[in-house]
Parts: structure tokens; sequence; C-alpha cells
């Protein structure tokens, strides 16, 4: 009689073989990507906010744009406003260190002549002003004490200077001091008093 056995265990041999085959490629393929470097996806940034590149403990925000918004509202001739967004577009390579301003914003006052200008570059605080926020308002008094105490030393750069809690305005020097308490009115701030010129005392 014939062997009706035999066929039945030559499928079952090939379907052995082939599960072994099949087993030993799947090790293979998980043993390839396990070696692979694995790759972190980045988070994305919160919203309305920016980091530095160089430290990722830098914070960047458009608040300076909303205390912008008052001024514009007040309707004081301001114009070509700038936001800056990284601190890489910072002219005073502030925005975003610690204990400095985490937001700037900087504009021009279309009755200054830029001719006249001694700084007359973009962002130049001589064209119209520049707002800075910062976390708290003591490093805002400072960075204004200190602003004030430079200008006190070079009449030329002797900027005006505002406070109002953490938020700090800075105005052109070309501006009259009426229209620049015009610019301080929107936002209640009060100026900051320059110290006066330190005096030569030597004898002659």
């Amino acid at each position: 009689m014939p062997d009706v056995g035999r066929p039945a265990r030559r499928g079952s041999l090939r379907h052995l073989r082939t599960a072994a085959v099949l087993a030993s490629a799947g090790m293979l393929v998980s043993i390839v990507l396990s070696a692979l470097p694995q790759e972190r996806i980045p988070l994305p940034f919160s919203a309305g906010h920016h980091q530095d590149r160089r430290t990722v403990t830098a914070t960047v925000t458009d608040e300076a744009e909303t205390v912008f918004r008052l001024v514009e509202r007040a309707g004081l001739p301001a114009e070509n406003s700038v936001l800056y967004t990284h601190p890489d577009e910072d002219p005073d390579g502030l925005l975003g260190a610690p204990d400095s301003y985490r937001s700037k914003l900087t504009f021009e006052d279309r009755r200054i002549d830029a001719g006249a200008v001694t700084a007359p570059d973009p962002g130049s605080v001589q064209l119209g002003g520049a707002i800075e926020v910062f976390p708290g308002a003591d490093a805002a008094r400072t960075r204004a004490e200190h602003l004030q105490t430079s200008a006190a030393r070079s009449p030329a750069h002797a900027e005006r200077a505002y406070l109002k809690g953490r938020i700090l305005l800075r105005l052109s020097p070309y501006l009259t001091e009426s229209a620049a308490d015009a610019y301080a009115a929107p936002l209640d701030a009060a100026e900051v008093v320059r110290p006066a010129p330190e005096r030569n005392t030597a004898a002659a």
C-alpha cells in the first residue's frame, strides 16, 4: 500500500522551515533597528514665546507690542514699529538675557528729522523710542537708572526714561519734554530723573 502519510510530513517540514526563516528575519530587523541612533523630536515652543538658540533658559514674549497698542490708540505720531522676536535681532543684545528685558519694540516718531539724528540706524531710540518689558519691576528700574547714569555722562545720548512697573519706556532726546510726556501718559508712566553730572572738584 502507498504511504499516504509521507506527503503530509513533507508539507509540515516545509511550513516549519518557512516559519523559522521568517522568525530569523524578524529578529534581524529588530537588531538593526535597535542599533540605529534614536533622535528626539523637539517639543513645540509655547505660543507667543521664542527661545534663544544659544541658551534654552532665555524667554522672549510679545508684551511690548501690547503696550505699544496703547500708544497707537492715543493717536501719537509713532510709526515703523519693530517687535524683536529673537535675541540676535536686538541691537543692544540684551533681549532674553538673565535679569534683562524679555520683550522689546522700537518705533519712530515722524516729527523727528532722521537727517539731524546722530545715530539714525534702524531701531535707534533717537528716531523715536523703545518699549522694554522686564520680568519684574526691580529689573526695569535698574535698567532705567543705568541708562540715565550713562546719559548724564553723555548729553548727546541723553534719552528720556519712564517707568510703569516692569515696563520701561525710552524716548528720543530729539523729542521735546511735552512730546515725551505725551507718550508716557497712556501708560501712566513716571519719568526717571537723570542724575546730575559729576563735577570735577580738583584744583585748577
